[in-house]
């Protein structure tokens, strides 16, 4: 019976670990998830020399619906399998239900952590990790439906005075990735819907672009300047801070954005 090992390459390809790059030479089959995240600027041939391996290219279907069936059967054969997932592996349920699937069929698997977003995150920004609450996910309206249970956990988390991180809903097939600017607008939608005096159009959140490349951008503005700013091509992601920032967070962050990041976002068209 084969292996399977879900590695996580980081961000972008230069924050792939060593500990990864000798797992990945040890395997006969390259796949890749490309649907659990994005990779920064897309640069999977620049990933490719540095493993000096075929790629396969994993879709949601072959994910999600088929349980990744030809990661599991080609494990059956006796083959070492390695399915490189974006960022870290166990940020995304659908890792779990692959090491499942995979332990049904005695095959063994091992986890290889990566550079996560939420870990790039505190680095880039000097927000303390321990302050950070439940991280939840802001997604488009559905049908018309707009999902108040994101408003809910920023809520429970700035009551406690927690930071709160927000994943921006995106699907990489169809091409649709939620921007800061949007995900502001949506924002203080939500707190007209739900009354709960949580956000306000001043209520100053950080926006991340592009973390882990040379080209990412970090802007601690208001909802309300947020919506008119452009950060650039995805991915983008927003914490949204503790009422009550912590001196140091405030002298790091204000450092961090004045001494790279200052003019970084333009303003919408």
């Amino acid at each position: 019976m084969g292996e399977i090992y879900i590695i996580g390459i980081g961000l972008s390809p230069h924050q792939i670990t060593l500990e990864a790059l000798d797992v990945i030479s040890k395997c006969d089959l390259v796949y890749v998830d490309t649907y659990t995240s994005l990779y920064v600027n897309g640069d999977f041939n620049k990933l490719k020399k540095i493993i000096g391996k075929e790629l396969r290219f994993l879709k949601r279907e072959d994910i999600e619906v088929h349980n990744a069936k030809i990661i599991i059967e080609n494990a059956k054969k006796g083959l070492k399998i390695a399915l490189l997932v974006i960022g870290d592996p166990h940020i995304a349920t659908t890792h779990t239900a692959i090491i499942e699937e995979a332990k049904k069929a005695n095959i063994h698997v091992e986890m290889i952590p990566g550079i996560s977003i939420l870990c790039a995150a505190m680095t880039y920004t000097g927000l303390i990790p321990y302050r950070f609450g439940k991280a939840t996910t802001l997604v488009f309206p559905k049908e018309g439906i707009i999902y108040t249970s994101t408003y809910e956990v920023i809520k429970e988390n700035r009551d406690r005075n927690l930071h709160t991180f927000l994943f921006l809903d995106l699907d990489v097939e169809r091409q649709i990735y939620m921007t800061a600017s949007e995900a502001a607008k949506l924002l203080l939608k939500l707190e007209e819907l739900c009354k709960a005096k949580v956000l306000s159009k001043g209520t100053k959140v950080i926006a991340i672009a592009r973390a882990g490349s040379k080209d990412s951008c970090i802007v601690f503005e208001t909802l309300e300047k947020l919506q008119k700013l452009d950060l650039g091509p995805p991915p983008h992601s927003i914490i949204i801070p503790a009422p009550k920032l912590h001196p140091i967070e405030e002298e790091v962050l204000e450092y961090i954005i004045e001494s790279r990041y200052k003019d970084c976002a333009k303003p919408k068209n």
